[in-house]
């Protein structure tokens, strides 16, 4: 058999030098593009021929039954080869049907031993590359960018089935992730590595819209829902590390838990030391790795942060959501800037003692001011509210001698890279797999995660 095979490979192989030979001897002027081409070209021939002499040898010698282990089959019939889509191309395998001589039971032991499902008309491999590729572009052209690439054809339908496929995968996994932490409050076996420096937690979201369905089965078009992202990265000097990334369109509550579950998996459940849990000396409690919390003021991201995480959390209201609130304020008292107005002068003022001193100083300015209108006067109650309540939050002194970061620029740098420019193309509307599906594709590409681990769903 072994040396059938080789033969058979060798024979292949002197085949295609032997073809290349002739077209270098009849093509003496032949630039570099096109000795590239033909050489390239057969070469994926011999590679689609190769692979398919060594699929159709795979499986035992003397296969035994699967139901009652009994070796010394007989064969029933032969089917129609069966192709499969792969890397290297179209191949055929052959498949034969064996029966059991003890208990009666058929199967085909090749397509158990290639791994291959009933249906399945690709291989895992091209399946991958095709979860890779419809998350960066849109399916159409992710189908064309495939067969240019490597000249593995596939429908663009096909291609959107494939990348659903994995990305719902990927969502099976997160939960699995979910329920272990929740049950065992620790991170699980297949976590990443824990992220170095301050462990940093980011939360936005973005409006994509969506193709919904009422009760009685009738769509609606283009209803805006939003999407929540997650960051969870280390920072050290100043620098990102490592992010990992989560989103998804769910409930808040929800969303928190998932990316707590991330925050978990990156060392959000490590202990770094113990305390005494009480004055009489009844046990330690532990102390676990400080989070900073990082968001734009919505009151969901700090209600959950303090049901997800310790008492050693740091929560940041981002610095430039803060300034917009100065900038609302501002207007709401000086009108909109022009060059007569001190509506600049005012916003600068205010931004400067927050930046320098914190929330707590800018709030007894805010006292004393007297607005012109009835409309300001609600702004500026609105505003001093979210200053009170924020004021813990707006430590930026504090945060920044600290070596904390203050702005949210990479959760919404990300926002735009992860969400928008492959959800938010001019006429997109998405269902609510499809969405969910090439949330996590990108979600794991931009995460530097590996695909070759992911399988087919059985």
């Amino acid at each position: 058999m072994n040396n059938t095979l080789r033969e058979r490979m060798l024979a292949r192989a002197e085949g295609l030098v032997n073809g290349l030979t002739t077209w270098v001897h009849d093509h003496p002027e032949a630039d570099l593009a096109a000795r590239e081409g033909v050489v390239l070209d057969q070469g994926r021939v011999l590679l689609r021929e190769l692979l398919g002499l060594v699929a159709s040898a795979a499986g035992a010698r003397s296969p035994a039954c699967p139901r009652c282990g009994l070796r010394g089959v007989r064969p029933v019939r032969r089917q129609r080869p069966r192709t499969v889509q792969t890397r290297c191309g179209l191949i055929r395998v052959p498949r034969q049907r064996l029966s059991c001589r003890g208990c009666g039971a058929t199967w085909q032991p090749l397509d158990g031993v290639l791994g291959l499902r009933p249906r399945q008309r690709s291989s895992l491999g091209v399946q991958r590359w095709e979860a890779r590729l419809g998350a960066v572009t849109t399916f159409r052209e992710a189908a064309g960018l495939l067969e240019e690439l490597t000249g593995v054809a596939v429908g663009a339908e096909t291609l959107r089935t494939h990348a659903e496929r994995l990305g719902a995968e990927l969502e099976g996994r997160q939960q699995a992730q979910l329920a272990y932490v929740q049950a065992e409050q620790a991170p699980p076996p297949d976590a990443a590595a824990p992220a170095p420096g301050h462990l940093l937690v980011e939360a936005d979201g973005v409006m994509v819209r969506y193709r919904d369905r009422y009760r009685d089965g009738t769509r609606r078009e283009g209803a805006w829902h939003e999407v929540k992202l997650g960051l969870v990265a280390g920072w050290l000097a100043g620098q990102l590390q490592v992010p990992s990334y989560v989103a998804a369109r769910e409930p808040a509550a929800r969303f928190a838990r998932r990316l707590s579950t991330e925050a978990a998996c990156r060392g959000a459940l490590d202990v770094v030391g113990w305390r005494q849990a009480a004055q009489d000396g009844g046990g330690q409690q532990a102390i676990l790795r400080p989070v900073v919390i990082l968001g734009d003021g919505a009151h969901w991201i700090w209600d959950e942060a303090a049901a997800s995480f310790g008492s050693e959390r740091t929560e940041i209201v981002d610095w430039y959501h803060a300034t917009e609130h100065l900038w609302t304020l501002a207007k709401a008292l000086h009108g909109e800037p022009g060059p007569t107005t001190h509506t600049a002068t005012w916003q600068r003022r205010a931004e400067t003692v927050l930046w320098r001193r914190g929330a707590a100083a800018l709030l007894p300015h805010l006292v004393h001011l007297h607005p012109a209108t009835a409309e300001a006067a609600r702004t500026l109650g609105t505003e001093r509210g979210y200053f009170r309540t924020n004021a813990a939050r707006m430590a930026y002194p504090r945060f920044r001698q600290q070596q904390l970061p203050v702005g949210s620029g990479a959760v919404e740098a990300e926002a735009k890279r992860l969400v928008q420019l492959r959800l938010k193309r001019s006429g997109m509307r998405w269902s609510d797999l499809g969405a969910r599906a090439i949330l996590h594709l990108r979600c794991h590409a931009l995460s530097r995660r590996s695909f070759d681990d992911l399988a087919l769903a059985a």
